[in-house]
């Protein structure tokens, strides 16, 4: 009954993710047209009613987006829980599954606070980059958030290092965004049944 139903909610819940992107999407071209229509002079009739026309019909998705995300209601957060119910159930259990789960959930862990720190580092090297400033405290942080990495950068470091170490956390940083990303399909994949 849980594999149909955590399909169920999978369904429900990409469901949700294309509405909201839709929802997204109808709301930029909302705030496009009322800017249009306020630019459009008063002088402009056939510009203003074009406007008009447009805020009218985009209202009008709008509302049609709105009732669909209502029908489905919190899908996210059902998907979520029942994932979370299997994946208990899977790790607690004989299931070959469940210590890949178990491991899957400790590289995400891992992940989960690498992540964060790399990125700090590599916005740290990007502020020395930029110039703007006190130059020596902008240094002191991205040596401190590197040194934090198990890194070493000196604190003359010039420009050119500086760049080199932040373009190798930027592509690490790309690296474990993908892994993260394959972990969480192959974590959905185990926890339906694949």
């Amino acid at each position: 009954m849980i594999d149909e139903d955590l399909r169920t909610a999978r369904r429900r819940a990409r469901r949700w993710h294309v509405l909201n992107e839709s929802h997204t999407a109808i709301t930029g071209l909302l705030r496009e047209a009322r800017r249009e229509l306020d630019a459009a002079g008063a002088g402009e009739r056939d510009r203003v009613a074009v406007e008009e026309a447009r805020l009218g019909a985009y209202t009008i998705v709008l509302a049609r987006v709105e009732r669909a995300l209502a029908e489905v209601g919190p899908a996210r957060e059902l998907y979520t829980e029942l994932l979370v119910r299997e994946e208990r159930r899977l790790t607690g259990s004989a299931d070959p599954r469940g210590a890949e789960l178990l491991e899957i959930g400790r590289m995400l862990a891992e992940l989960d606070v690498e992540l964060p720190a790399r990125e700090r580092a590599r916005t740290a090297g990007l502020v020395v980059l930029a110039g703007a400033g006190d130059r020596a405290a902008a240094v002191a942080a991205f040596v401190r958030d590197v040194g934090a990495l198990g890194m070493t950068v000196s604190p003359a470091a010039a420009d050119d290092e500086v760049e080199e170490v932040a373009e190798r956390l930027g592509e690490r940083c790309r690296e474990m965004v993908r892994l993260r990303e394959t972990l969480h399909v192959r974590r959905e994949e185990l926890l339906l049944g694949g």
